[in-house]
């Protein structure tokens, strides 16, 4: 998937074997360790994100692209289907589409892409006609996430406590998409 975005090509391709040790590089960035948690061995980063292992109904895994070169990493699932695991029982709607995002390097931050990415990544998600919201689940503390969020049209809904501990529920709805 490739969009054209205004300086650059913005793309999300599906994450593969291949890219698993650039992940894993960037899971032990200081600035993703901050709110991805502790670094994983690379044995731990294959067995969670490894596509060939992925059961259906999981999340879906894409690297983020500018002009072809990968730039972080970007997660979508649907909410319904993680209540047994503690996550989201308050949604119902099996439309919603939850989004768990990083860049991976720390050159890309501060200069609008996490905005851009995401507004190009709802846009996808939104040629769904099944797809009635957007959701992600900053932790409340991590400003700099927050912020982007919200330049990027979501709204801060409430704090919720998640098995990951609190976080601030964001929403774009196709109301407030405006695109």
């Amino acid at each position: 998937m490739t969009l054209v975005a205004e300086s650059g090509s913005l793309g999300f391709a599906p994450l593969t074997e291949e890219d698993l040790p650039t992940l894993h590089r960037w899971l032990a960035q200081p600035h993703v360790v901050q709110w991805w948690g502790p670094p994983r061995s690379l044995d731990e980063t294959l067995r969670d994100y490894n596509p060939a292992s992925r059961c259906a109904g999981g999340p879906a895994y894409f690297l983020i692209e500018l002009d072809g070169q990968a730039m972080g990493f970007i997660q979508c699932y649907a909410p319904v289907e993680h209540h047994h695991e503690g996550w989201w029982r308050h949604i119902q709607d099996p439309g919603v589409r939850g989004v768990d995002v990083f860049l991976g390097r720390p050159e890309w931050l501060g200069r609008g892409l996490g905005t851009r990415v995401l507004r190009s990544f709802s846009a996808l998600l939104f040629r769904d006609p099944a797809v009635t919201a957007v959701i992600a689940d900053p932790a409340p503390d991590n400003l700099c996430a927050v912020r982007c969020f919200i330049r990027a049209g979501f709204l801060g809904r409430r704090i919720v406590v998640t098995p990951d501990g609190p976080a601030l529920l964001m929403e774009l709805t196709r109301t407030n998409w405006g695109d």
